[in-house]
């Protein structure tokens, strides 16, 4: 599969944003956003990756020249560390599980889709959240939207209901998401198998078809 992926050139001070770690977030953009359960990884765990992250990438950031190759892998390896952690947590909250709070989190992403964004795909966990999209550009959609907007909204639209499903109350979602630029079309083809593929490799079912709480554009649905 070979799909052309817009990204656009023209930044805006919103195309940052800073948390603890700086995202750019252009209009036009695919991204690979993943976000779980709050206190499914416990903030010390998290804060010592983040600094173990941080002192690596000084380290890259050092060199002469940079080398964005190293830059680029040592995102993906935190990636990994965080999704295996998330994958083979047995502790801690499994709400995304009941179907009904499953729904609740697949209708926020599909509400944006062909309004703000192109929902590429989407895979909910037990306790955490792949999603694949592109954001609209201005020249496509009425009102365009940022990322880190997006994921204000669909965090906290699906909080409350999610919430109220099962009695609960407090923060729902830990509030830092990881998010990735798509490069091009062959990163996005390893992207998206990888997010229909993560309940076959975490061993929750045997096809990439049998998970149900799994969605693909039909333009890509090769993988189905």
């Amino acid at each position: 599969m070979h799909t052309t992926i817009k990204v656009s050139t023209m930044m805006q001070n919103t195309d940052f944003y800073r948390a603890k770690l700086p995202h750019w977030q252009p209009l036009g953009g695919t991204f690979f956003v993943t976000y779980n359960l709050n206190g499914c990884i416990p903030r010390e765990v998290f804060e010592r990756w983040q600094e173990d992250y941080e002192i690596e990438k000084r380290a890259i950031l050092q060199k002469n020249p940079i080398s964005p190759i190293e830059l680029d892998n040592l995102d993906k390896r935190y990636f990994a560390k965080r999704d295996k952690y998330l994958d083979t947590l047995q502790s801690g909250n499994h709400y995304l599980k009941d179907d009904r709070v499953a729904k609740v989190v697949a209708d926020s992403l599909h509400y944006w889709d062909n309004k703000r964004i192109e929902l590429y795909a989407y895979c909910i966990m037990s306790n955490h959240v792949h999603v694949v999209l592109r954001l609209l550009g201005d020249d496509e959609a009425e009102k365009v939207i940022y990322l880190q907007t997006l994921m204000h909204s669909i965090k906290l639209f699906s909080a409350r209901n999610c919430n109220k499903i099962l009695n609960l109350s407090g923060q729902f979602w830990q509030h830092e998401s990881y998010d990735r630029l798509v490069r091009d079309a062959d990163e996005l083809d390893r992207i998206l198998f990888y997010v229909l593929n993560n309940p076959v490799k975490a061993g929750l079912c045997l096809r990439i078809e049998d998970w149900k709480y799994s969605y693909i554009k039909p333009d890509y649905n090769q993988y189905f």
